[in-house]
């Protein structure tokens, strides 16, 4: 487990609204991602084997036009999916 995943977990923030999806992410260096709601076209997940069974993996945001704002290491990235279905409708 690389020592930069788990601090990106351990100062990492993610909220989803009925309005927007909130994201900062890193340690060293701050990648933020803050987006109307209605914006976002999908909220992918990629997992290794290894991720499904530590609970962590990749959060892809794809935004209107085809923008997307990949974030790994992501602790239970299907429950922000499920999350950001239930917000979007």
């Amino acid at each position: 487990f690389p020592v930069t995943i788990l601090l990106n977990y351990l100062n990492s923030e993610f909220a989803i609204t009925n309005k927007r999806i909130i994201i900062k992410y890193g340690s060293l260096s701050i990648k933020t991602l803050e987006m109307n709601i209605s914006k976002v076209e999908s909220v992918n997940v990629e997992q290794s084997f290894l991720g499904r069974l530590l609970g962590y993996g990749t959060i892809i945001v794809v935004g209107t036009g085809g923008t997307k704002e990949p974030f790994a290491g992501i602790s239970a990235p299907l429950v922000f999916r499920k999350k950001f279905q239930e917000a979007h409708g």
